[in-house]
């Protein structure tokens, strides 16, 4: 014959105890991993990107100037002067691929073996990053 095994009530309460922290862990988790989610595409819609086709950056650097970023690009010299208040306020990761982007464009229009450009703060006239030779500087 086959033994009845019945749980007594401290058993079911611990159970039932055990079963609601499950439930509350993996919902915090859940929710945890879509707030990250969210956080990551703020943050990748929010970043400044160039075009890939050169023909374009035209315009998008003028828009750029219209925002109040960039006060003016000197393609031949590769040198970008930019605002210093608005430069201040860009992720790290923005300046690089600023940085890097408009390099790239330079370093194609004049036809240049490396890429190459000097970001200027348009009132402190301090040099505010850099790509080159000696590699990549961004303040």
């Amino acid at each position: 014959m086959a033994a009845v095994r019945v749980k007594t009530v401290a058993q079911v309460q611990r159970e039932d105890r055990r079963q609601t922290m499950i439930i509350v862990v993996l919902s915090a988790m859940c929710l945890s991993g879509f707030g990250y989610v969210i956080y990551d595409y703020v943050q990748i819609t929010n970043r400044i990107v160039l075009p890939e086709q050169l023909s374009d950056v035209d315009a998008a650097v003028r828009q750029l100037e219209a925002d109040g970023l960039v006060m003016s690009l000197d393609v031949p010299h590769a040198r970008l002067v930019v605002s210093d208040a608005e430069w201040s306020e860009l992720s790290h990761e923005e300046k690089v691929g600023l940085i890097t982007q408009l390099a790239r464009y330079c370093a194609e229009k004049n036809q240049a073996e490396f890429w190459a450009l000097t970001v200027v703060g348009g009132s402190s006239r301090a040099i505010l990053g850099e790509l080159g030779l000696m590699g990549l500087n961004v303040n």
